[in-house]
């Protein structure tokens, strides 16, 4: 088929099978070889009647308008405007189909890069599929006059879908961001406009301990100061349980970028604290702290497992945030060093470690490839290694320090099972061999994302 020559047309009416899932939660039909037709409660073998409503040259997407073989999996959990924000893709799949599809993303990320044959285990889930997030970031929004809280449109990608079950967080966190928008909106606070570039408020931003049921409320704001502020801190005081904390994120700049470094105590203290294996944590406005506490525990106690860990262990904890993995496994080793880009996470860290009276833990603010890379250097010999990367994977500079040091466990939790499959295949290219399966975990139900851990070692 010539390329100028769509398979398809603008609202032309159609049927297919599922056959793909994409990073987002998306159903895939192919209405040619070569031309996917993406579209939303579209699951794995189902039978779709859907409507063409976007053509593009190399895709195109379409609206579901019946489900005519659904899978055995398919709920209606009657909660459509999860699906128009894109807050829960699988809100219609049963968890255990969840579970399911994940395992198979998984799987299918190793495949495409010729890794079909490494062994993936089912999927660890959890008792609590819904209202488990401890942090979240809202945008807001005068709409027909009302100060509207929710998230955006995935097609308009300009009017909010208002929300007050956002189904995914703590049930608390959902109550707060409508008693910190009520307050807002009585104060008759303005709000950012990117076409503008007037008005106040950009985002509100709460974070609850799971434990300790602290509350941090941050208002993300485009000025410095808010008119009213110091009112409008002490009426979200009022309203707000077990509140702890309120700050003003001062955020000028025009990007995606939700909250800058630029923090100011509005009332309360500068941080919460939680706990996770027995560890207390601090946890500012910045702080990265995983947002499913439950999972949290589960996910660091396999990779420490995987880890094989002795007493006479030292270990390197790559991409360490505040701590948190190598904190959690500190008795269990003699040595742990850290490494953190971000020096407010570092700071945090080492916070972390006097409060819990941890003295064989290091934490440096680096760049954690170029850290590798002195570390190895410097002749360091790590027992185990930890990395822990952001979505985009390892870089092949810190694969070959670790390859270099020759750590005999190298342990990558992974939040982006691509990334971790073209990993694998560097490190299965460079000395090093899995050692059993690579196992999911669901950090996130209701969603596309999957946390993976795997255990590396050296080759025979």
């Amino acid at each position: 088929m010539p390329r100028n020559i769509l398979p398809v047309k603008l609202h032309e009416i159609r049927e297919g099978i599922v056959t793909d899932i994409l990073h987002n939660g998306m159903g895939v039909i192919f209405a040619a070889e070569n031309y996917p037709i993406k579209m939303v409660d579209a699951f794995l073998g189902e039978r779709i009647q859907y409507e063409v409503i976007q053509v593009d040259r190399l895709a195109a997407f379409g609206q579901v308008l019946k489900v005519i073989e659904p899978s055995p999996q398919r709920v209606d959990a009657d909660k459509a405007y999860l699906l128009e924000a894109g807050v829960a893709p699988y809100v219609n799949l049963a968890y255990p189909g969840q579970l399911a599809l994940k395992k198979w993303q998984v799987e299918k990320s190793f495949a495409e890069v010729g890794l079909e044959d490494v062994l993936v285990a089912d999927t660890i889930g959890t008792q609590q599929a819904t209202h488990y997030r401890n942090k979240t970031v809202v945008p807001l929004k005068y709409q027909d006059g009302v100060l509207t809280t929710g998230f955006y449109d995935r097609k308009d990608k300009v009017t909010i879908v208002p929300m007050e079950d956002y189904f995914v967080n703590d049930r608390l966190i959902d109550q707060t961001i409508g008693l910190v928008r009520d307050v807002l909106a009585a104060h008759q606070v303005t709000v950012y406009n990117d076409a503008t570039k007037q008005g106040d408020m950009r985002y509100i931003m709460v974070r609850r301990g799971y434990y300790s049921h602290e509350v941090m409320v941050v208002l993300v704001s485009h000025v410095a100061q808010l008119a009213d502020e110091a009112l409008i801190a002490k009426e979200i005081a009022a309203v707000v349980p077990d509140i702890k904390s309120i700050i003003l994120n001062h955020n000028p700049r025009q990007t995606n970028q939700q909250l800058t470094g630029d923090n100011r105590t509005l009332w309360g203290a500068d941080a919460i604290h939680d706990t996770l294996l027995g560890r207390d944590f601090v946890i500012g406005p910045n702080s990265f702290y995983q947002v499913n506490p439950q999972t949290t525990e589960v996910l660091y106690e396999l990779a420490a497992n995987k880890g094989e860990l002795k007493p006479t262990d030292t270990i390197i904890d790559a991409y360490s945030g505040i701590g948190t993995i190598g904190l959690t496994v500190a008795d269990k080793v003699a040595q742990v060093y850290g490494v953190e880009v971000v020096e407010r996470a570092v700071e945090d860290a080492k916070l972390n470690v006097a409060k819990n009276h941890i003295e064989n833990a290091e934490f440096v603010a680096a760049d954690a490839p170029l850290q590798m890379q002195t570390w190895k250097d410097a002749g360091m010999k790590p027992d185990v290694v930890f990395v822990d990367p952001p979505r985009k994977g390892l870089t092949e500079e810190l694969m070959d320090a670790v390859t270099y040091m020759k750590p005999d466990r190298f342990v990558y939790v992974s939040c982006n099972p691509v990334t971790m499959a073209r990993d694998t295949k560097y490190m299965l290219e460079n000395g090093y061999q899995l050692k059993g399966a690579i196992q999911p975990l669901d950090q996130f139900p209701q969603t596309a994302h999957i946390e993976a851990v795997a255990l590396f070692v050296p080759h025979d």
